[in-house]
């Protein structure tokens, strides 16, 4: 079956979705679909899945709130049909990006269900944490009792979603634990 998201097409909501994404919250920017992106071929190995449906996922995961209602007739329905995609297509992308946080359904919105968890899973997220924590001027020893470091394994809808995230989590609480330990020796 030929793609309906063409490489002209990815283009155009790219040049739609870009501008929405910089700035909101002076950590998320564009670059963040392109981690997804691989994260999610990391946790697809071998799965079927939609590709047109999982790239506009990608794309406007992070910029829901921007786009106001995903109901029909919201402007991301309109720019979605003035892409010329299908409308049971447009349906599933309108659908998915309501629910994909807390309730995904389907192997495309679970996959990026567990690759957005997997950001905010390991040593690193729990650092950003602990840096955000900072900027708010918030004391280091209430910062460090606050740091969490991932979601449990049993949020993730996948298999290797939550072998990899529990991996992660491990991993956190073991540098949270040591610099708890470190801070505590000071």
């Amino acid at each position: 079956m030929t793609p309906f998201v063409t490489p002209e097409i990815r283009q155009r909501a790219e040049q739609f979705v870009r501008p929405l994404y910089a700035g909101l919250d002076g950590v998320q920017t564009f670059d963040r679909v392109e981690r997804l992106r691989l994260r999610v071929a990391g946790l697809a190995e071998g799965s079927e899945v939609d590709e047109d449906l999982l790239e506009l996922l990608l794309l406007f995961h992070g910029v829901v709130d921007r786009l106001g209602s995903l109901a029909p007739g919201s402007r991301l329905d309109l720019f979605l049909r003035d892409l010329g995609l299908p409308d049971t297509l447009a349906r599933r992308v309108r659908a998915g990006l309501g629910r994909i946080g807390e309730d995904p359904k389907g192997p495309e919105e679970e996959l990026l269900h567990d690759a957005r968890l997997l950001e905010s899973a390991g040593v690193t997220a729990a650092a950003e944490r602990l840096m955000a924590l900072g900027k708010k001027r918030t004391p280091l020893a209430k910062a460090l009792s606050q740091l969490d470091p991932g979601p449990p394994p049993e949020r993730y809808r996948t298999a290797r979603g939550a072998t990899l995230g529990a991996a992660r989590r491990q991993e956190a609480e073991e540098w949270i634990a040591d610099l708890r330990r470190r801070i505590a020796a000071e």
